[in-house]
């Protein structure tokens, strides 16, 4: 068995989509012949946190955490608030910033680079040198966001010449949410050089989907693409739906301003007047003022249901009960390169899923591969009607869609063969 040293900002007791990756990796990396041990964070700064996550975690990983510098603490000191809880507001572009706000984010954007949590590096870079010295480690790997945990592994690539894989779950400097913050052009620069050495460093670069990698290609040594993925298991426990009359569509996760979807509600009221249809929408996560005014515009708000966000295993059940799934990708630039994480748990729910966003991108392309709906344009209100129309007449007639098992290559259990696979060509090459 070999180890593989892994530094995660994201780690249990964090919640969300995050902390997924490497959870479920370092799963069923043992099994693959890798044995992880984790360097983490202690007391970090999360938007969600999720006890029922400790499961995963298999009682032979090692798991190290450290300390951390957090400057979130001091943004809600001055908020008159406790806790190092990460405010999500902060990114939320749609919403009016009082002055305090607007000087935290500038700060925040050009003295924190490349993000706020850099303060880890150092404490992580001692452990992992005291591991890496102590202990057979054969491979590293670090992922991001934040992308500052790619500093430890140029750090101890530097001072070991130990191999080590960068994993980006998110681009760095492109990343959208970068073209909301006020970034000096200094600032834009060092974040680039920072961004050049990691990729330029790492024995391999690991990416979602291919449109990073051909983003990367130009700098990296080597760039393997290997997918986030679903967890065969999360299913075993799924009860059955309980209301066969209303037609329920749910979202899971966060909907920003930038996933409006104007197209699908403008379809959910022309299908409930046509129609007559009996349904539901259901928001599990954090949902945008600006979404909620365009529904109260449409009025459609007696049809809508908000529920905040929930336990990973809630989520599921949700996901797998659900008579169609909505998805969006933000309408964003680069948004050819986003495939966010629920993507593949929503096509292993084997459910109709209607989806909006870059018809070309790479969540498009995995949509047709496994032989699902044609991803809509946010404005494509023709589309998404017949679209949502045929879930719906399907679900009143008790008609299954039935659709192809593509998806099953997309199991984090081959996913992290893949891995594997690249620990292994890297570290007997």
């Amino acid at each position: 068995m070999k180890h593989v040293l892994i530094f995660t900002y994201y780690w249990t007791p964090a919640g969300g989509v995050a902390v997924q990756r490497w959870l479920k990796f370092s799963k069923y990396l043992p099994e693959n012949g890798w044995q992880p041990v984790i360097v983490t964070v202690k007391d970090g700064s999360y938007p969600y946190t999720d006890s029922s996550l400790e499961k995963e975690v298999l009682p032979s990983i090692k798991v190290y955490k450290t300390d951390t510098f957090e400057p979130f603490e001091l943004y809600n000191l001055l908020r008159g608030k406790k806790g190092k809880q990460l405010p999500t507001a902060m990114l939320d572009s749609s919403k009016k910033k009082s002055l305090f706000q607007k000087a935290a984010e500038y700060i925040r954007a050009n003295f924190f680079i490349p993000d706020a949590r850099k303060g880890w590096v150092k404490y992580a870079v001692s452990t992992g040198a005291s591991i890496i010295k102590n202990q057979k480690i054969d491979a590293i790997i670090t992922t991001g966001p934040p992308h500052s945990t790619h500093l430890i592994g140029l750090i101890l690539k530097k001072e070991f010449g130990v191999k080590w894989i960068a994993d980006f779950r998110d681009p760095w400097t492109s990343i959208f949410t970068n073209h909301y913050l006020p970034r000096a052009s200094w600032a834009k620069k060092y974040d680039k050089s920072l961004e050049d050495k990691v990729l330029k460093a790492a024995d391999t670069v690991a990416v979602i989907g291919p449109s990073m990698k051909q983003e990367f290609e130009d700098r990296a040594k080597r760039i393997a693409v290997i997918w986030n993925g679903f967890d065969e298991t999360d299913s075993n426990e799924i009860t059955a739906k309980t209301n066969n009359v209303i037609f329920t569509i749910r979202y899971v996760g966060n909907l920003f301003a930038s996933q409006k979807i104007p197209a699908f509600w403008k379809a959910v009221a022309r299908l409930a007047k046509e129609e007559n249809a009996k349904l539901q929408i259901e928001f599990i996560g954090r949902v945008d003022e600006s979404v909620k005014l365009l529904i109260e515009e449409n009025n459609l708000q007696n049809l809508v249901r908000y529920k905040d966000f929930v336990p990973h295993t809630e989520a599921i059940q949700l996901i797998f009960t659900a008579d169609a799934l909505l998805f969006a990708i933000p309408q964003v630039p680069n948004d050819e390169r986003i495939i966010t994480g629920k993507i593949f748990e929503y096509l292993a729910a084997v459910k109709p899923i209607l989806a909006f966003g870059n018809t070309n991108g790479d969540a498009a392309k995995l949509l047709q591969e496994c032989g699902r709906e044609a991803m809509c344009d946010f404005e494509d209100e023709a589309t998404a009607f017949n679209t949502l129309s045929q879930f719906y007449l399907a679900f009143k007639h008790r008609e299954e869609i039935s659709y192809n098992n593509a998806f099953q290559a997309f199991s984090r259990s081959n996913q992290a063969k893949k891995m594997a696979n690249v620990l292994s060509e890297i570290t007997t090459a």
